[in-house]
């Protein structure tokens, strides 16, 4: 791929993840907490009667983030120098494996549990407990924090790719950054399930859900200035 289709590369699948970010994120929270809220988790009987299709929205949203930063991993990969090629390649499989785990995690949470709460017979509605996100101590939530690791890691190798000027410097340690925050939140699940669920939970979800948001926002900039100056480098000679 051509370093000039690389960057565009980089530049599209960084504004999909932003989109998914903040979709997903503020958008999809704000408007299932001002229509449909679901309590506190308790029991399965009480998520059934406080269920609405409007929940899923976060997840749906979510397919659009998840396929942002899988695409924008390869996409770094496709523009690194050949030097740092055997560390971005690495990158490849945590990135097909964060893609993989969040897919099904959100399809579990957008298909198959809208259907168990719909159709479930009564004997299997034990299924709602262990795999909905309402739960903080379900399934779900070890595929969301341990999915999210992976990409924390692919983040991490392939930071490198953005050198040079400040601002890719600064974009750099964003995707590094994410690494050891994104890994410690699937430690902290292992150690304590349900800690998302507490202030610390939210906090590092608010803390998170920022990073994201400035790592996308970043590396679109980082390619636009790259690009200008690729450009002044072709009107100078």
């Amino acid at each position: 791929m051509r370093p000039v289709d690389a960057r565009r590369a980089v530049t599209l699948t960084a504004t999909i993840a932003l989109i998914g970010a903040l979709a997903s994120g503020p958008f999809a929270l704000l408007l299932v907490g001002a229509t449909h809220p679901q309590p506190a988790w308790r029991d399965v009987a009480t998520f059934i009667v406080a269920y609405h299709p409007v929940q899923i929205a976060p997840y749906l949203f979510g397919f659009v983030l998840v396929g942002g930063f899988a695409g924008l991993v390869a996409s770094l990969h496709a523009l690194a120098p050949e030097a740092l090629a055997p560390r971005t390649v690495c990158a490849l499989p945590f990135a097909g494996a964060f893609a993989a785990m969040i897919f099904v995690n959100y399809a579990i949470q957008t298909t198959f549990v809208p259907s168990m709460v719909t159709g479930a017979p009564e004997g299997d509605t034990v299924l709602i407990g262990a795999l909905s996100m309402a739960n903080p101590r379900s399934l779900g939530w070890a595929l969301e924090m341990w999915g999210y690791a992976a990409l924390g890691v692919a983040t991490w190798l392939v930071a490198p790719v953005f050198a040079g000027t400040a601002l890719e410097r600064v974009t750099a340690w964003l995707f590094v950054l994410n690494g050891p925050v994104s890994i410690l939140g699937g430690v902290a699940t292992a150690a304590h399930p349900g800690w998302v669920v507490t202030p610390a939970g939210f906090v590092a979800f608010t803390v998170w859900n920022v990073l994201v948001v400035a790592m996308a926002v970043l590396a679109v900039l980082a390619m636009r200035q790259r690009g200008i100056s690729n450009e002044r480098v072709r009107i100078a000679f």
